[in-house]
């Protein structure tokens, strides 16, 4: 199914296509997506079960990393490339360096955030294969769009047709890749 990017059905409320999540979830189906006028509370969990992890280790991670970055640039300049006495105090004079320290730490942990969630939203991304869809134009103003795609492990185009049938979907469309 090269030419195939998946299967899309339109469903009218928001439990429709909750309950239609739900379903293909039970059945078996792993590479479903759903776009939806708004947010719409379980689908993310029904669509993406399990805990995500990911963003706040990138985040601490990037906070370590920016606090240890930090300090060492100010050891450096201050205690190793241009030791000045000021005032009698020892070199690597950890209280100076604390504030701005963390000020660099914030900004590297906002940024690694600010990337990682682009990374993870897989953004930006100009054209997405459903765009191409007739059904997806009313998906960010009145209807819930779910799809099951083409990579998914139990793809059967028939068989997925019949399933939206079955669950009461409004329109049922091939997305071609």
């Amino acid at each position: 199914m090269k030419d195939l990017f998946g299967i899309i059905a339109v469903f009218r409320t928001p439990d429709a296509v909750t309950n239609a999540a739900a379903h293909l979830r039970q059945s078996g189906y792993s590479a479903i997506d759903a776009y939806t006028p708004y947010a719409v509370e379980r689908l993310d969990r029904i669509i993406r079960p399990g805990t995500k992890v990911f963003l706040p280790l990138l985040m601490f991670a990037g906070a370590v990393v920016g606090a240890a970055f930090a300090y060492w640039i100010q050891y450096w300049d201050e205690a190793l490339s241009y030791p000045l006495n000021v005032g009698g105090r020892p070199y690597n004079s950890w209280p100076a360096f604390a504030v701005s320290t963390f000020e660099f730490m914030l900004l590297a942990a906002v940024a690694a955030g600010f990337f990682g969630m682009l990374a993870a939203s897989r953004l930006p991304r100009l054209y997405h294969p459903i765009f191409a869809a007739k059904a997806f134009e009313r998906a960010s103003r009145d209807r819930f769009v779910i799809c099951i795609e083409a990579t998914d492990p139990s793809f059967d185009p028939a068989s997925i047709r019949a399933l939206f049938e079955q669950l009461g979907a409004e329109r049922i469309e091939e997305v071609p890749a």
